[in-house]
């Protein structure tokens, strides 16, 4: 073990050399910060119990108490500023900062040791209004940022790691529907102002952060067949999503244009939330129907899967589309069955037990009556009648066993029916 002050040549401040094991790498030499030997003996004890009581966890190093007195929105910028420097993506560090920040202002988190499992879940249980994925990403982001203070020294423990995230259906965040036909027609009725919002959501199905971020300059509205080329750094897999656009998208589109640079934002003033649950309520659609199914701002993308199912577009098509990796999230997710018309494709199911016509059957039992005089055949076994469905047409035959005797008849003196005489009277 080395313990000991020293004063370093030419200089009149003490200082301490110190290394409690000789498996420690590093001899820490620190200034005592006084030129009286006995304020420095007092001052390298103090610095020595503390070492100690550090090493056998009766308290936490010194730049993790340091830390723990740090407002802890500071630490948040740090954290940001590290994650921009190891090459993270602006979108990715919005989200990130605007969701902890979030935590920190309504738990409320001032410093890391008021940050509890129990805080969070308390929060969690008043935010009914989103969706499970969406608490599940702030439990993420809040982990995120314990779990980089804890590789830098700042806190021992994640205090929510024992958080056990909220159930969530596969990918789907929530249960929503489809918006029909009438019910977009009568939503940009009252849009005014947000009618290009809307359109453009529902016939490309950008989402509500992607459309934020549209410029002018990724609109080519004066090409032949006028297309979007959105970038990668607005969309949600980071890849350039180019699409068509739809007639009478462009022409609003060009309405609204005007004098705009190609760097100015396409809708400079995005509707938030509330807003749009005003419009739906103005044009008299229910936020929530009565099977629980939500139409909010995101309904519009799935309207856009839904109609392309119903025009028949074949599935990878629908795909590429709606910028979808699997098969499955189109079908399953971003196609609502209840617009499909299911309830009229049973009516076109063939019949499996149709029964003959009331004239049919009149028909085949006076032929029957009228071929039966002779009673039974030459060998005493009575005639027998056989319906016969020939082809599609429906057309009812009666066959009746042959006689074993000739055509004279047997000893009852029955003739033998002639099949093809009783099969042109029918």
């Amino acid at each position: 073990m080395i313990n000991t002050i020293y004063k370093p040549k030419d200089s009149r401040i003490w200082r301490w050399k110190y290394r409690q094991q000789p498996a420690d790498a590093k001899i820490e030499d620190v200034s005592l910060r006084t030129s009286d030997k006995q304020v420095a003996e007092k001052r390298r004890t103090e610095m020595l119990r503390e070492k100690q009581h550090e090493r056998d966890g009766i308290i936490m190093p010194k730049p993790m108490r340091d830390a723990a007195q740090r407002n802890l929105a500071d630490h948040l910028q740090d954290f940001v500023g590290d994650m921009r420097r190891r090459g993270k993506s602006e979108k990715h560090l919005a989200n990130l900062q605007f969701r902890v920040d979030t935590l920190i202002t309504d738990c409320p988190w001032n410093t890391a040791k008021a940050v509890t499992a129990d805080s969070f879940q308390t929060w969690r249980r008043g935010k009914s209004e989103l969706s499970p994925k969406t608490v599940n990403d702030y439990l993420e982001a809040a982990r995120s940022f314990f779990n980089w203070l804890i590789n830098n020294g700042r806190v021992e423990v994640n205090p929510l790691v024992s958080v056990e995230k909220v159930k969530t259906e596969g990918r789907q965040t929530r249960e929503r529907r489809s918006f029909t036909v009438d019910e977009v027609k009568r939503l940009l009725a009252v849009a005014s102002e947000r009618k290009a919002v809307y359109l453009m959501a529902a016939h490309t199905g950008l989402r509500r952060s992607e459309l934020a971020a549209l410029k002018w300059a990724d609109l080519h509205l004066g090409e032949a067949k006028p297309f979007a080329l959105v970038r990668a750094s607005t969309t949600k897999n980071s890849k350039v999503a180019p699409m068509s656009l739809h007639p009478e998208l462009v022409a609003i589109l060009r309405e609204i244009k005007g004098q705009s640079p190609p760097e100015a934002l396409v809708f400079d003033r995005f509707p938030r939330i509330e807003r749009f649950k005003r419009d739906l309520k103005k044009a008299g659609i229910p936020y929530q129907d009565t099977m629980g199914r939500f139409a909010d701002f995101h309904s519009l993308r799935k309207t856009l899967g839904t109609n392309l199912a119903k025009a028949g577009v074949p599935r990878r098509t629908a795909m590429s589309v709606m910028r979808h990796s699997d098969g499955k999230l189109t079908d399953k997710i971003y196609t609502d069955e209840n617009l499909l018309g299911i309830e009229t494709a049973i009516d076109v199911l063939p019949t499996f037990t149709e029964t003959p016509s009331q004239g049919a059957s009149q028909i085949l039992v006076a032929g029957s009556q009228n071929g039966s005089s002779g009673g039974t055949t030459g060998c005493g076994v009575q005639m027998q009648k056989v319906l016969v469905n020939i082809g599609e047409s429906h057309v009812l035959t009666l066959c009746v066993t042959n006689s074993h005797d000739n055509e004279n008849g047997g000893s009852g003196g029955a003739r033998t029916r002639n099949l093809c005489r009783d099969r042109a009277a029918l």
